[in-house]
């Protein structure tokens, strides 16, 4: 279990900051603090950023909205999908932040992300819905 600590008087109101080396991100609002892994539905880039609006948590990148504190996506489906909660508690006046997976380091680089994506790649397998310039058929 990998265990990130933060004090609670350097977390923002209303906005996610990364905790655990970028893996987290912790969002304090008037109703407390609440974690998420560090990971937008939409299109998988980091929450980092993030602000939060009534009770919203808003990506920085493309909008997606998700319901506090839940994380779940505000959208009119029932079944809605939600962000993934990380474990997160007060102790000692810092935010503490347990992840249950030890992280795996993500490639630095477009190149080392691209090689390591083209290990695993079969172009018999159908495209990823979530790119836009994929084709079906």
């Amino acid at each position: 279990m990998a265990r990130s600590r933060l004090p609670l008087d350097e977390l923002p109101q209303n906005e996610a900051v990364a905790l655990a080396d970028g893996h987290a991100v912790v969002v304090r609002t008037d109703d407390g603090v609440r974690a998420f892994v560090n990971r937008c539905l939409h299109q998988d880039l980091p929450l980092t950023g993030a602000h939060v609006a009534d009770g919203v948590l808003i990506c920085p990148h493309h909008f997606w909205r998700y319901e506090l504190p839940e994380g779940r996506l505000c959208s009119e489906a029932e079944s809605a999908a939600c962000l993934t909660a990380v474990d997160v508690e007060i102790d000692d006046g810092d935010v503490v932040v347990d992840l249950p997976w030890p992280p795996t380091p993500e490639p630095g680089s477009l190149r080392e992300h691209l090689l390591a994506r083209a290990e695993t790649w079969n172009r018999d397998d159908p495209p990823e819905p979530h790119h836009p310039g994929a084709r079906h058929g």
